[in-house]
């Protein structure tokens, strides 16, 4: 196959209904600054990615296509906050016309760095979707294809899964890429684990998470292992 340009394209939910999942750790505008924070560490990751040609954004957020815009990349309006899967397809249309690659990856993985998007982008090299699965419950967070039109996005629980079977369906090879930067997102408590409130490489997350001194939120203390709500 001859070269194209490889986009990655980061849909990204209105920062006042993100991450409502963690209402009862996090009040409403402290969700909202985790929200920015996070994508402003995977915009800042995806643009140092030698290979990744250009960044696109999704989003009924005026707020969110401003921070986006911040960082260099194009955006894409979304007409109505129907569900993620909605917006990617939203945006994978806008790049109908274009011979691009794709790299759909969500805008909640800070721990996500440019070698774990490169290495990504290289499997494209090998087959025409690439896979990364969430490290829990089953979801995708990361799909990379040759062209937008491969598959039907597919995001959510199991969509792993879903994914696989679509590409198996249409008879198209497809490469797993198990990554532990892509595949931990942020969603709910219990991703709150040592690794995240321990870090010192987390960006704009980590230091506003230093700032609300989330780890007294589980009742820890230097060096912790965090409590797991349920």
């Amino acid at each position: 196959m001859g070269h194209s340009e490889t986009w990655a394209l980061v849909p990204v939910k209105k920062f006042s209904r993100a991450k409502s999942r963690l209402a009862e750790i996090l009040f409403g505008q402290e969700r909202e600054r985790l929200a920015q924070a996070m994508l402003c560490d995977v915009l800042r990751n995806l643009a140092a990615t030698l290979s990744i040609d250009g960044i696109a954004v999704v989003s009924s957020d005026p707020e969110a296509l401003s921070v986006a815009r911040t960082f260099g990349a194009a955006t894409i309006t979304d007409p109505q906050e129907a569900g993620v899967n909605k917006a990617v397809q939203h945006g994978l249309d806008a790049f109908q016309s274009y011979a691009r690659r794709v790299v759909i990856v969500p805008a909640d993985i800070p721990f996500a760095r440019p070698q774990d998007f490169a290495n990504v982008v290289e499997l494209l090299s090998h087959t025409p979707i690439v896979l990364v699965p969430a490290l829990h419950d089953g979801g995708t967070n990361a799909l990379a294809m040759r062209s937008p039109d491969l598959l039907k996005p597919q995001f959510g629980e199991e969509s792993f899964r879903q994914h696989r079977r679509a590409a198996r369906q249409r008879h198209l090879g497809c490469s797993v890429l198990k990554s532990d930067g892509i595949g931990r997102d942020i969603d709910c408590p219990s991703d709150f684990g040592p690794n995240l409130l321990a870090s010192d490489d987390l960006g704009l997350t980590g230091s506003f998470l230093d700032q609300i001194n989330i780890a007294e939120r589980f009742g820890m203390t230097d060096a912790p292992a965090p409590m797991r709500l349920l």
